[in-house]
């Protein structure tokens, strides 16, 4: 069985329901996280959609969840495929990268789809 604790960290569940909407608007698929196989079904995604902000959405879950994690839930898969599903090394380096921003004492990442973090409005952070 894999390790879910990365289930447990609220940014890693907004990443993976950031991923789980941009499936749902380009191939009209719901994924839920409580799928036993949710990362492995997600991985898949990602190698056949060719979208750059499911890409971003996934190399920050990726880094939150740990690869060692991913590769737990992906064991059952050929090799092969496996191989060919890790996303780019450009992609994971990007996901190193991730800032984040503290206001009032909650902390939000800087930037979302290329956007910076401006402030609150109504509790929902804002990106401009």
């Amino acid at each position: 069985m894999a390790d879910k604790s990365w289930m447990l960290n609220p940014k890693a569940i907004r990443h993976a329901r950031e991923c789980i909407n941009i499936i749902k608007l380009l191939d009209g698929e719901v994924l839920k996280l409580s799928q036993p196989d949710f990362l492995m079904k997600l991985h898949t995604y990602v190698d056949d959609l060719t979208s750059d902000e499911l890409r971003m959405a996934y190399s920050h879950l990726l880094s939150m969840a740990g690869v060692g994690n991913v590769l737990q839930s992906l064991e059952k898969m050929p090799a092969k495929e496996v191989v060919a599903a890790l996303p780019d090394k450009d992609v994971v380096s990007l996901a190193t990268d991730f800032e984040c921003i503290e206001h009032n004492g909650v902390e939000y990442s800087r930037y979302r789809n290329g956007r910076e973090f401006k402030g609150l409005y109504r509790g929902i952070p804002r990106y401009g």
